[in-house]
């Protein structure tokens, strides 16, 4: 019985050890299998995401390798701007990227991270309890690049030529016109007065937009000295105006006598070159080492191997990115009746749009916020393509095909009008064909109207077009009150379409005197929704920031608000230009 006994013992040990080492394998064979789904959902995730490549560096990397200095950086750029007057109605977005920060320095400016205002050329500010005065006070260490201290004086300066109603830039007047006035405390300390709260008084209060001009070198007997004034820029940043070729580029080369950290890059060059394929064909050739590629371009070029293995094919979003719209000018006899704007959106595919024109590499978009931030209102739909619904709305508003030619009219008007577009632009040269071919659909006739940019730009705050394609770039901050407020539609303000609507006017200016955020988001929801009713806007779409940088560029970082070229470098051994 005893060796029975333990021969019973032993067959019930061996195969509990088999039930063990069978139990051990599925768990494993299950663990296996949910790391390999985790893995294919990960690379699913990979490969839906646009491709991004920055070289990012941890600090105790840059403490060890702090970068070597020297070398070039050009850009190419589409288009050559007006003026390099960060003062001026005829500034534009690359003007900016020029000179704001790199030339004129703000008293405070954004930490490209934290996302929040920090003292710059001001070592520290107070803001009174009720938000009506803002105290600057300013390093004992700056100067401009001649060498001449900063000082109020030129603070002063800066304030004063922007209100001034003689210099034109009316739309950064606005800015301003809920500060009442300053106090001149000393060389050091400027103390600003408010009239009301204003939730972005201490961005424009910091000049954060134009940065401060030198009073001992821009100082003016007559406005328009200051008007006419654009080109050799000369501030307080890491990089002085070096020259200005009409129609082929602006060279910047580094502030020597710079008061704070120098960059790396010795020279930084803006080629203009206004074709695509000629831009990439210049990245490629190493003319130029970063470009801005159309959306279609940088979807086409992320998915050649070879291309992404020499270059950092950049994409991200970030509060600066465009939104791309319509404008429909209410001045005109077309597009004063609500009914009629709402037409022409109903009659533009833009699902097809993104679809065909980006590449799926954009949004639509439906309203003036960025699309991820909290003043967005993600309820909001788009208005859907209903080519029904856009006849039907045009029949409401009177516009009648009366004659039996095909196209609609009204009091013996044609309803044909012209569609102003920047003439350099494929994506405005392929969006105008659409436009005019959805226009034909429903009796309109569409005109397509290319137009270069500078002449474009001019003619904007004059209201001198009928309709137009165009994108506003974003603010870390966003204010509507510059392109809707019905102020803004005379002295060469920025509501080109000469949107006036009483209710947007109350909202725009209660939104500017909100400092409580969450009260804020739900006035801009509120905006968000009416402007969206209104329509005086067709919102196409929107899409992230696209980059191509050269290889040879190190620490190259995608910041919370996008890239700092200034903190660049090239290694001494890809080094190219002395």
């Amino acid at each position: 019985m005893s060796g029975n006994g333990r021969s019973a013992s032993k067959i019930c040990f061996i195969l509990s050890l088999i039930l063990i080492i069978i139990f051990l394998q599925l768990l494993s064979f299950k663990q296996t299998r949910r790391f390999n789904e985790r893995l294919n959902s990960l690379e699913r995730t990979l490969s839906q995401t646009p491709l991004q490549k920055p070289a990012v560096r941890n600090k105790s990397e840059t403490d060890r390798y702090p970068g070597d200095e020297g070398d070039w950086l050009i850009w190419a750029f589409a288009v050559e701007p007006k003026t390099l007057n960060q003062m001026s109605v005829n500034r534009c977005i690359y003007s900016k990227w020029m000179t704001v920060e790199t030339v004129f320095e703000p008293l405070l400016a954004y930490d490209y991270d934290e996302v929040k205002l920090n003292p710059h050329l001001a070592k520290s500010y107070k803001i009174s309890d009720d938000g009506l005065e803002i105290t600057f006070t300013l390093r004992d260490d700056i100067h401009f690049s001649d060498g001449a201290p900063i000082t109020t004086d030129d603070v002063i300066f800066t304030y004063e030529t922007i209100i001034n109603p003689k210099i034109d830039a009316a739309d950064i007047a606005q800015l301003y016109v809920d500060v009442k006035g300053f106090e001149k405390i000393d060389d050091k300390n400027i103390k600003f007065i408010m009239k009301r709260p204003y939730f972005k008084c201490l961005e424009i209060l910091s000049f954060w937009d134009t940065g401060i001009y030198p009073k001992h070198i821009y100082d003016f007997n007559e406005p328009e000295e200051f008007n006419k004034r654009i080109s050799n820029p000369i501030g307080s940043g890491p990089y002085v105006f070096e020259k200005w070729d009409s129609g082929d580029k602006i060279v910047f080369h580094r502030n020597e006598n710079y008061w704070g950290e120098k960059p790396k890059i010795e020279k930084v060059v803006y080629k203009f070159i206004k074709n695509d394929k000629a831009r990439l064909q210049a990245l490629q050739s190493g003319d130029v080492d970063i470009m801005i590629p159309s959306p279609e371009q940088f979807v086409d070029l992320i998915r050649d191997e070879n291309f992404t293995k020499k270059f950092r094919c950049l994409s991200y979003w970030n509060p600066g990115v465009p939104f791309y719209y319509i404008g429909w000018n209410q001045e005109t006899s077309f597009f004063a009746d609500k009914r009629v704007r709402l037409a022409m959106t109903h009659m533009i595919d833009r699902e097809s749009i993104v679809e065909h024109l980006l590449k799926n590499s954009g949004k639509i978009t439906t309203g003036p916020y960025f699309i991820h931030s909290k003043d967005y209102d993600p309820d909001i739909k788009p208005w859907p393509y209903d080519i029904k619904k856009a006849a039907q709305l045009l029949d409401e508003a009177g516009w009648k095909d009366t004659n039996g030619d095909g196209i609609r009219d009204k009091n013996g008007k044609p309803f044909r009008f012209k569609f102003s577009y920047s003439a350099d632009s494929t994506i405005y040269q392929n969006l105008a064909k659409i436009i005019k071919d959805s226009g034909a659909k429903i009796g309109v006739d569409i005109i397509p109207d290319p137009v270069e940019w500078s002449i474009l730009m001019v003619r904007l705050p004059k209201h001198e077009f009928e309709s137009v394609t165009l994108g506003w770039g974003g603010d870390i901050v966003e204010d509507n009150y510059q392109i809707f407020h019905s102020s803004q539609a005379e002295n060469l303000g920025s509501n080109y379409v000469s949107f006036k609507n009483p209710e947007a006017d109350r909202l725009l200016e209660q939104i500017r005197q909100t400092l409580n955020e969450e009260k804020r988001i739900e006035l801009s929801h509120k905006l968000h929704r009416l402007i969206h009713d209104e329509q005086p806007y067709t919102f196409v779409f929107t899409r992230p920031t696209y980059r191509i940088v050269s290889p040879r560029f190190e620490n190259v970082i995608v910041h919370k608000l996008g890239l700092k070229e200034e903190e660049w470098f090239v290694p001494k051994n890809k080094q190219k230009y002395k």
